[in-house]
């Protein structure tokens, strides 16, 4: 039962947008037909939470689901990474987080975001923290990297060191590139 109360949390808090004592089967069924963000997320939160709690036969099932998932919304987050309640996808479209991640709460990803390692051989380990949103077309990769809470990575930012401190992180060139270099930057 443990199992479907953690579905039945996320699913509150992702897709109804509230606590846990106003979950509705037919409000939750009304917004994953409307959305293919809110199906992927039911989708991804029950192969989640199967995997992560359940034994070899629901891990396998789990498994199986992902990779469904992942080819029909353009989403890929492997199920060996750890993402904390309040996900939040703008649009699901090219997606992909490796199984290294470790996202905390409150996380917003845009489309054609990338969470990554090099590969190679050595320590691998993708921490974010909470209230972290990436935006379009931004990537992290990198095998042993950390971003703190309450941090904005820009548009077409790639994040390969940490990130220390909470703030705005943007590319340098793409600001110049739209006529933005006198605008004062959080991070580089």
């Amino acid at each position: 039962m443990s199992m479907f109360n953690s579905m039945k949390r996320y699913w509150c808090l992702e897709i109804l947008g509230a606590s846990q004592k106003e979950f509705s089967w037919r409000r939750l069924r009304q917004k994953y037909k409307r959305s293919n963000r809110y199906a992927y997320l039911f989708w991804f939160r029950l192969a989640y939470v199967l995997h992560a709690e359940g034994g070899r036969f629901w891990k396998r099932r789990a498994k199986m689901l992902n990779e469904r998932i992942s080819r029909k919304y353009n989403v890929e987050i492997m199920l060996g990474a750890t993402v904390g309640e309040g996900l939040w996808i703008a649009h699901p479209s090219g997606i992909v987080i490796n199984a290294y991640a470790r996202i905390g709460k409150n996380f917003k990803v845009w489309q054609g975001c990338t969470v990554g390692i090099k590969g190679g051989t050595g320590e691998k380990s993708i921490h974010i923290g909470d209230n972290v949103s990436l935006c379009v077309n931004s990537c992290v990769i990198g095998d042993v990297i950390s971003i703190s809470d309450n941090v904005v990575v820009g548009a077409m930012t790639l994040v390969n060191k940490d990130i220390p401190k909470p703030g705005t992180y943007v590319n340098k060139r793409v600001l110049e590139r739209f006529g933005f270099s006198d605008v004062p930057l959080s991070g580089s």
